[in-house]
């Protein structure tokens, strides 16, 4: 098995503990080079994203099998270059809750207006007049209702909200008061006062938001994102703003990341300079107490597959070739 991720210490000692009985783990990093013989021998490969393996990985590792990313999404994974005959696994579920936190973090930084209020405070301005809003009996719409939406279901539950979720078979077992299909969308869009959009990145949710169901929302709406910039059209969702200044933007994904070893990035638009929108660098996924909750996620998965037992988050290359 090749490891294609920059692991640390602890890392290392995860992976070997769980699979030591199983496979040979070989790690790429930091050399980046690979006996040809070994090459030979991979069948299975554990990825971040998809991004770190190097092309001739897949040129050369001819009895691959698997390949589990660390990453719940696989948008990054170079599909056309991957012999269709290789498992692809996604890690859906690994950090589900942390995003889920993030997402209600961002919510209730809207709707109390603590963002506005911190300003003013900083500035000795005193407001009270503007003061926020309850979520009790506020309608939450989960645009992909799966491992993510189901944990900020939960959650929403627990502050007495109602729950109108989408996702592709229309069915769930956690307790909402509305589960549709992706024919439903409309529906959930006009009905909701807060929307998470926590769907994949496919050919099938690319654009899935713009300006006609940007117009659908009420003019209130608090939009979180998740999921991926281009699940949103960025022109669209920012002349939206601009028009309707009670309408908020919670974004931790976006439509441009900054180049290599560079932490400035913009966007085509100006998000921020627009009062009503609240952002944070992709870091929904990410907590002090989840690495290691996210590389056993993945680890326990290729172990199944190592065992011959049934494994989780097979990727559809239909919903992205």
């Amino acid at each position: 098995m090749l490891v294609t991720f920059r692991v640390r210490d602890e890392d290392k000692r995860i992976i070997d503990c769980m699979l030591r009985d199983l496979a040979e783990v070989i790690y790429l990093l930091p050399n980046k080079t690979l006996d040809p013989k070994n090459l030979e021998r991979i069948r299975v490969i554990i990825t971040g994203s998809g991004l770190d393996i190097p092309d001739f990985v897949l040129e050369k590792a001819e009895n691959l099998e698997l390949i589990q990313t660390l990453s719940a999404g696989v948008d990054t994974l170079p599909l056309d270059r991957i012999p269709p005959n290789v498992i692809i696994c996604s890690n859906a579920g690994g950090n589900s809750r942390a995003v889920a936190e993030h997402v209600f973090a961002m919510i209730l930084s809207a709707i109390k207006r603590i963002i506005y209020h911190h300003k003013n405070m900083e500035k000795g301005i005193w407001e009270r007049r503007r003061y926020g809003s309850m979520l009790m009996g506020k309608t939450l719409g989960i645009i992909g209702l799966g491992h993510v939406g189901r944990e900020i279901a939960k959650i929403g539950k627990c502050f007495g909200m109602r729950i109108y979720g989408i996702n592709r078979s229309g069915k769930t077992d956690v307790d909402v008061d509305f589960i549709g299909t992706p024919e439903s969308l409309d529906f959930v869009l006009r009905e909701s006062d807060i929307i998470v959009i926590s769907v994949p990145l496919n050919k099938y949710t690319r654009g899935l938001i713009g300006a006609k169901e940007l117009n659908t929302m009420k003019k209130n709406t608090i939009l979180v994102n998740v999921s991926r910039g281009e699940v949103i059209d960025q022109r669209a969702l920012f002349e939206h703003l601009r028009r309707n200044p009670e309408f908020v933007a919670c974004l931790d994904v976006w439509w441009k990341y900054p180049e290599k070893d560079t932490k400035t990035c913009l966007q085509d638009f100006p998000f921020h300079t627009l009062p009503n929108v609240i952002m944070t660098p992709h870091i929904a996924g990410f907590a002090r107490e989840i690495r290691e909750q996210v590389i056993k996620h993945a680890v326990e998965n290729v172990r199944k597959y190592l065992l011959g037992e049934k494994i989780s988050n097979i990727v559809r290359r239909e919903d992205y070739l």
